[in-house]
């Protein structure tokens, strides 16, 4: 049966029902309103009063926040001028220093640059109008030089604009005299492009004068103006023209050329006089002649002493002269290079003995000496060395002097004079002026007379060649300068020189060798005489072994590499430098070993069979190598110049079955062969002119090449040992062999006789030096001769 609530019990249940509701709804209103205060402030809602929420009301819902649209796209920036260079126009040639114009934003900043320079031409800023200019100053010389303008402006990517133009400076021009004066030829000087055409040109009172010439690959040119130009005064300009200016450069600053082609009147000797006797060492010359003139004295043909002219008067003092009564005369060169002809002659008497000074008298006893003044002497200034050395300087010549009553000679020191050759870095060497000093005719004394200038400053530098080491394909390497000429005017005595160096080379190196080889063979041939039977070693057939495959490589391809590892070797003969010339140097050098042998086996071969119808054979010869990189050790031990070479690596011989005398005529030809192409290389090197182009250095690198490595085969085939042509000879006929191991020797030191001073001042170079040679010969000969003894007698004698 249910149970049924009482009424109060249910009376009671709802009370506490509407009061929970009536705690519960306070408390979430005050929850809603501190989670969204932002909400309420931006929309406030409706808030319930406390009298609806006793009657439990729904609470009205927040509204949400309504989302901001999207802003506008921003707006494009306003468009602004591009740059524009409207001057210099492209493709235009450019000289010297030039204005770049052009037009850009206004108020813009821009910046202005060249590709021939790292840092900008300038940065200015655009006019009003949007007009700017920039000067560029000097640029480099060079084809396709891009202009290019940048423009800065704030807010705006950066634009540009270039043109290309090409730029050719006017050359230099000066002198070509070191004096600054020129004879008639108007000789002028200066630095261009390389291998530009230069073309000088010259006004004056006298006319309109002009020349053309290359420069040449460092640059430089000379030429002449003219011949026999009057006297006076020319102004000189330069223009240069190359293959890609399409026209010529500016014209240089001009400048003032002096022109003297007026010879001086010859000079006069006034000491020693006619018919006088002189001392044969040591005497003193003087006389007048043009102020700033060269003086030289000749006593007989030989020149005795030269010496300046100052204010009229020379002096000068002479070394050893010949015994004997000559004529003394002189002749003097004024400074534009004038010659006068020669003074009239006086005959003088040269007699054994040198100058003494004259002493100083002393003053009698008792009296009173009173120091004279010495005569001041001039500063003495060195002559113009051989080849235009400059201008050295002297010392001036002081003096004094004491005097008695009847006055004393006063004494003057000598001025000493140097000079500076014109070769780079070269200096000259000035004799020394002459004792200055006379006598004090008074008791105060007056001194000494002028001291004599200092002499001439010799310029002792050798002929360098005009390409330098500029670090391009046109430098110059030790190859490039041309060998001592075949004839010329110390032929005789370098021809004499050389023979003398060949019968040393003879005596301590060709004849010590041959012995000890000799002596060395017949003890292994005893030793194997001895030996008698082997019981060990192989007792098998070969044929029991395998054998390694055989490759097949293309003879001319061996002899080709062959020939480029002997060129390699020839260029390890000297120091080698990192620029390109060297691999300019290089080709030269394998083609001038190709025409080496290929001379060295194509004569014999064709001659050997029509002259002595011997029928020859050609073979490789890897030994050759090993010759050759002994020949480039001995080259760089000895700083040989140029270098002593071995270009070949073919050999050729007669047919198995020639008798000695054939062999040994085969033998001679085949040096002979090489003996003419060396000759015919060294006469046609020494006829070319100096090298001034690639062109022309690479040719005279060829022929050089020829020259060193065919006399360098033939010495070191003429060797009468092991498998060599000389062997051949010496076996056939000593005196054969010996011909012709002096002709190959003597050729060899002809042509390598410049290297000559390089060896005798070890110091110099990074060779031995001469003393070293000589004691490595005399110690080799030494012990090939020792070697020789002891094969040949003692150890038969011990035995």
């Amino acid at each position: 049966m249910p149970v049924v609530p009482a009424p109060g019990a249910s009376r009671f249940r709802l009370l506490m029902v509407v009061a929970a509701l009536g705690l519960l709804v306070p408390l979430g209103a005050s929850a809603l309103q501190g989670a969204a205060p932002a909400a309420a402030e931006e929309q406030p809602t409706a808030t319930a009063a406390p009298a609806a929420l006793a009657t439990a009301e729904p609470i009205a819902p927040v509204a949400p926040t309504p989302t901001p649209s999207p802003s506008d796209p921003p707006a494009a920036p306003t468009p602004i001028v591009a740059p524009q260079i409207t001057s210099p126009a492209a493709g235009t040639l450019q000289s010297g220093s030039f204005v770049i114009a052009g037009t850009a934003e206004p108020n813009s900043r821009v910046q202005v640059s060249a590709s021939t320079r790292s840092d900008p031409l300038c940065a200015t800023t655009a006019s009003s109008d949007g007009a700017f200019t920039c000067s560029t100053g000097t640029l480099p010389s060079a084809p396709g030089v891009v202009l290019r303008v940048v423009q800065l402006v704030d807010g705006h990517d950066n634009a540009s604009d270039t043109v290309t133009v090409d730029v050719l400076n006017a050359p230099t021009v000066a002198s070509g005299s070191a004096s600054g004066i020129s004879t008639g030829y108007g000789t002028v000087r200066g630095t261009a492009l390389a291998a530009a055409t230069v073309t000088a040109s010259a006004s004056g009172a006298a006319g309109i004068f002009s020349c053309t010439v290359a420069a040449d690959v460092s640059g430089a040119w000379a030429c002449n103006l003219g011949d026999r130009i009057p006297s006076g005064t020319v102004q000189v300009r330069a223009t240069q023209s190359t293959s890609w200016s399409r026209g010529p450069s500016a014209q240089s600053p001009a400048f003032a050329l002096q022109i003297d082609s007026d010879a001086p009147a010859p000079p006069r000797v006034t000491s020693p006089t006619a018919g006088a006797s002189a001392p044969a060492s040591g005497t003193a010359f003087a006389g007048t002649g043009e102020s700033g003139s060269l003086v030289t004295v000749f006593a007989g043909s030989f020149a005795a002493c030269t010496a300046p002219v100052q204010n009229g008067v020379w002096g000068c003092e002479a070394g050893e002269l010949a015994t004997g009564t000559v004529a003394v005369s002189a002749i003097q060169q004024d400074p534009a290079g004038n010659v006068s002809a020669e003074s009239a002659p006086v005959s003088v008497t040269f007699r054994a003995g040198s100058a003494t000074p004259t002493p100083s008298a002393t003053a009698p006893g008792g009296s009173t000496t009173t120091p004279g003044t010495g005569g001041g002497g001039a500063p003495g200034s060195g002559a113009s060395g051989a080849g235009s050395g400059a201008t050295g300087s002297g010392s001036a010549g002081t003096g004094t002097g004491t005097t008695g009553s009847d006055g004393s000679s006063g004494s003057g020191s000598t001025g000493g004079g140097s000079g500076l050759g014109d070769a780079p870095q070269t200096p000259g060497s000035g004799t020394s002026g002459a004792s200055g000093g006379g006598t004090g005719g008074s008791p105060s004394g007056d001194g000494g007379t002028t001291g004599a200038p200092g002499g001439t400053g010799e310029d002792t530098s050798a002929p360098l060649s005009p390409l330098a080491a500029d670090g391009t394909w046109a430098g110059a390497t030790r190859f490039t300068t041309t060998l001592q000429p075949v004839f010329g005017t110390a032929a005789g005595s370098n021809w004499l020189i050389a023979a003398a160096i060949a019968l040393g080379v003879l005596a301590l190196i060709a004849a010590p060798a041959r012995l000890m080889a000799g002596a060395l063979s017949v003890a292994a041939h005893n030793r194997r005489g001895r030996r008698g039977t082997l019981l060990t070693g192989r007792n098998r057939p070969r044929d029991e072994f395998e054998r390694a495959p055989q490759v097949s490589v293309n003879p001319r391809v061996l002899a080709a590499i062959a020939l480029v590892a002997s060129a390699l070797i020839g260029m390890l003969s000297g120091p080698i430098e990192s620029q390109p010339a060297y691999l300019r140097l290089l080709g030269a050098i394998c083609i001038a070993f190709a025409v080496l042998n290929a001379v060295s086996v194509a004569l014999p071969r064709v001659l050997g069979l029509r002259m002595l119808g011997l029928r020859s054979r050609i073979a490789f010869a890897p030994h050759y190598l090993a010759i050759a990189a002994v020949v480039m050790l001995a080259s760089r031990a000895f700083a040989i110049e140029p270098a002593l070479l071995f270009g070949l690596v073919l050999a050729i011989g007669p047919a198995d079955g020639t008798s000695v005398r054939g062999r040994a005529r085969f033998a001679l030809l085949h040096l002979l062969s090489l003996v003419v192409l060396g000759g015919a290389a060294w006469a046609a090197a020494t006829v070319l002119p100096a090298a001034t182009t690639p062109a022309s250095a690479f040719l005279t690198e060829v022929l050089n090449t020829i020259v060193l490595g065919s006399f360098g085969a033939a010495a070191v085939l003429v060797l009468p040992f092991g498998a060599l042509a000389g062997r051949a000879v010496f076996a056939w006929s000593r005196t054969a062999w010996l011909a012709a191991a002096l002709g190959c020797f003597t050729l060899l030191a002809a042509v390598l006789l410049p290297a000559a001073p390089s060896l005798a001042v070890p110091a110099a170079s990074s060779g031995l030096g001469a003393t070293w040679v000589l004691i490595v010969a005399v110690g080799f000969a030494a012990v090939s001769l020792s070697v020789w003894t002891w094969v040949r007698f003692i150890a038969p004698a011990l035995r």
